[in-house]
C-alpha cells in the first residue's frame, strides 16, 4: 500500500511491520453526530503499525469493506500503542519496561 501524507510517501512494501494494534477514531459524520447529540462517537479499528527506514511511523487499517486507510503518527503515539497492546514488542523496539 502506498500513501502520501503531508508530502511524504509511505510505502508499506518498503517499511517494517512492527505490530498489530487497535486505535479508536472519531466519526466525522454529521448524521451520526446529530443522532448522538454531538457526543464523541467513533469506531475502534484493528490496525497495523509500520516503521520506515527513516524512522517515520504509519498506522493502517481497513474501512468500509476494503478501503485501505493510512495515518502518519508520531513516535510517542507508536510507543503508547505498543506499550498498551504489545509490551514485548515495545521492549524489543525501544527499552525495557520497569517492573512494578
Amino acid at each position: 500500500m502506498k500513501f502520501v501524507i503531508q508530502g511524504l510517501k509511505y510505502d508499506t512494501d518498503k517499511m517494517k511491520k512492527i505490530a498489530n494494534v487497535k486505535k479508536w477514531y472519531e466519526t466525522n459524520s454529521p448524521l451520526v453526530k446529530a443522532i448522538y447529540g454531538n457526543r464523541k462517537v467513533g469506531t475502534t479499528y484493528d490496525c497495523e503499525l509500520w516503521r520506515s527506514e527513516k524512522g517515520n511511523w504509519l498506522l493502517t487499517h481497513t474501512e468500509d469493506y476494503n478501503k485501505k486507510v493510512g495515518h502518519a503518527i508520531t513516535e510517542e503515539e507508536a510507543k503508547s500503542l505498543l506499550m498498551r497492546y504489545t509490551p514485548d514488542i515495545y521492549e524489543t523496539e525501544f527499552e525495557k519496561i520497569p517492573e512494578a
